[in-house]
């Protein structure tokens, strides 16, 4: 009886290890070195109704949405391209209408549109407005500027009047009048035309100094004693090397002052005249520091003018500023390196936009902005590559 027990025993336990073998691992169990199961988004979300069609804002905004040209027949840009690839995966259907910034801000927030397909920094004021998908890149609030890069009389003349220039004349001078005086006490006595009264001597003594200092060497006043030489051959070598360093670093001081911006930080706006872009950060910035700025309707314009020298300045986005200084054609425009203000870039979406689409947005727009066509477009425009990609709201 016992045996025949332990047969049965053993033989439930043969059974229940073949099942355990054969069995799938639960679909809804990932162990360490199992292959995870596929994760979905929104899963309790309704399906996007395929008859939607979503109305898309544009702007004017480089190098966020560029319009169409001849050699780009569409809207490109960093954040046309990752609209673009975000609609493709969601199989959105849409149109295009075109603002200025500032029209599409008001677009977006009235809800004539539900998208603003551009790089809309993520504000406060914004915020209170619409909602923004997560932030796909990052910009700021900055100032270009001119730089003096044109050695007029005038600059020349001011330059040469700064301290750093001042002291090294004061130093030849003083150096000068030394060995001046010295010369004429060593020839006072022994050489014709340093002889007579003090102030003749001084004079003539001094006209040496100068003629030695500068290596014209005329001849027509030469030491005639020992001491006379031994001071002539000091104030030979010295005056070499003095007039050497003073060549340099007036040199210097004319060129650190081409390169010079005509504005160095935010307290120089009030004394110049500044360029800002309806509806962007800048024309609130330059509202709030009550600064008497020139509206533009594009960040073009207002470039342009800061090259044609109807500005000193222009307050704006970062990367707008960057990517157009580098397009103007003028070498003489420079962003200044530290930022009045850092800010996130993301896309806005209207209040009440269907979930299921808002939802799925996101995801797909940090998708679109870690992709490798995003890098590399961005890198393009931003001059950190020499390979163009493309990509646009064309579907």
């Amino acid at each position: 009886m016992a045996a025949l027990l332990l047969a049965a025993v053993a033989a439930l336990l043969a059974t229940w290890r073949a099942d355990a073998r054969q069995a799938p691992a639960s679909a809804d169990t990932a162990h360490f070195g199992d292959r995870t199961p596929k994760l979905g988004i929104g899963d309790a979300l309704p399906p996007i109704m395929p008859k939607a069609k979503l109305r898309v804002g544009v702007a004017d905004f480089p190098p966020w949405s560029i319009p169409p040209s001849g050699d780009v027949p569409y809207w490109s840009g960093l954040a046309s391209l990752v609209w673009r690839q975000a609609a493709q995966a969601l199989e959105l259907d849409y149109e295009v209408k075109v603002y200025d910034l500032d029209g599409l801000i008001e677009a977006v927030a009235k809800g004539e549109v539900d998208v603003a397909a551009t790089g809309v920094p993520i504000l406060p004021e914004h915020l209170v407005r619409f909602t923004f998908t997560p932030p796909f890149d990052q910009s700021g609030l900055s100032i270009a500027t001119r730089v003096h890069d044109q050695l007029t009389v005038a600059n020349v003349l001011r330059r040469l009047a700064s301290k750093e220039a001042s002291r090294w004349f004061l130093g030849i001078f003083v150096f000068l009048v030394a060995f001046s005086v010295l010369f004429w006490l060593a020839e006072r006595r022994r050489n014709p035309p340093i002889e007579g009264p003090a102030a003749r001597g001084l004079g003539e003594s001094a006209w040496w100094g100068i003629v030695t200092l500068t290596t014209v060497g005329y001849g027509d006043r030469v030491p005639v004693t020992r001491a006379g030489k031994a001071i002539a051959a000091s104030w030979m070598t010295i005056g070499f090397l003095l007039m050497t360093v003073s060549g340099a670093v007036v040199t210097a001081i004319l060129t650190v002052d081409r390169l010079r911006p005509i504005v160095s930080g935010p307290e120089g706006l009030a004394r110049v005249r500044v360029g800002v872009v309806h509806g962007s950060v800048g024309e609130r910035y330059a509202e709030s520091a009550r600064l008497d700025a020139r509206r533009f309707e594009t960040f073009e314009d207002a470039m342009n003018a800061l090259a044609a020298e109807e500005l000193e300045a222009v307050v704006g986005s970062t990367t707008s500023l960057l990517f157009l200084a580098e397009r103007v054609g003028e070498r003489r425009i420079m962003v200044l390196p530290h930022p009045l203000m850092r800010d996130f870039i993301g896309i806005a979406v209207r209040f009440g936009l269907d979930p299921a689409i808002e939802k799925r947005l996101e995801l797909e727009v940090i998708k679109a902005a870690q992709s490798p066509e995003y890098r590399s477009m961005r890198a393009v425009m931003m001059g950190d590559a020499d390979a163009s990609v493309g990509g646009g709201l064309g579907k």
